[in-house]
């Protein structure tokens, strides 16, 4: 009974020099507001960022030009792969078990509309059951195309995790 009343008493004792240091260490940041907030183009662009590509080089300086006329001059970026409608794949968990992990990078195309005309796999996750059921799934997807485009088409990374959880949260 001795070594319970001892192990309870240490035991208490570390909680409140816990406690103690804790509020003590949050008086540091009381007036810590957190991070600046990113604007919205920024969180929807990393949120959709495919692989890691070079930047481009500047458009040449032409000297006497017109500042309009180098801005047009300069190329733009294709528009990003920005799914706007997600259904659930049609394969059931049953047809997945055992083929839920791995990393599959696809090569989309959209017509003016949004929706997939066609999808390839471009970087195989090394299981033929997970690369089919992520070209079955994006081909039900719907992107989102800029007005006046015929369509969009670019690389589409997809990764499957069977410990991640169902819902976002």
């Amino acid at each position: 009974m001795p070594r319970l009343r001892v192990t309870t008493a240490l035991s208490l004792l570390a909680l409140l020099i816990g406690i103690w240091g804790t509020d003590w260490l949050s008086g540091f940041t009381d007036d810590w507001i957190g991070p600046p907030p990113r604007p919205a183009a920024q969180v929807a662009a990393r949120a959709h960022r495919g692989p890691p590509h070079r930047r481009p080089h500047a458009p040449p300086r032409v000297i006497g030009a017109q500042p309009e006329t180098v801005a047009r001059a300069a190329p733009m970026a294709p528009p990003a792969l920005v799914p706007l409608d997600t259904p659930p794949g049609p394969s059931s968990w049953a047809q997945l078990r055992g083929h839920l992990d791995g990393r599959v990078v696809l090569d989309v195309a959209t017509d003016g509309s949004g929706q997939v005309t066609s999808a390839r796999v471009t970087q195989s996750s090394g299981d033929p059951v997970l690369d089919a059921h992520a070209v079955a799934t994006v081909e039900r997807w719907r992107f989102a195309v800029p007005a006046g485009a015929p369509g969009v088409q670019g690389e589409l990374p997809m990764r499957f995790d069977s410990r991640a959880p169902s819902t976002p949260p």
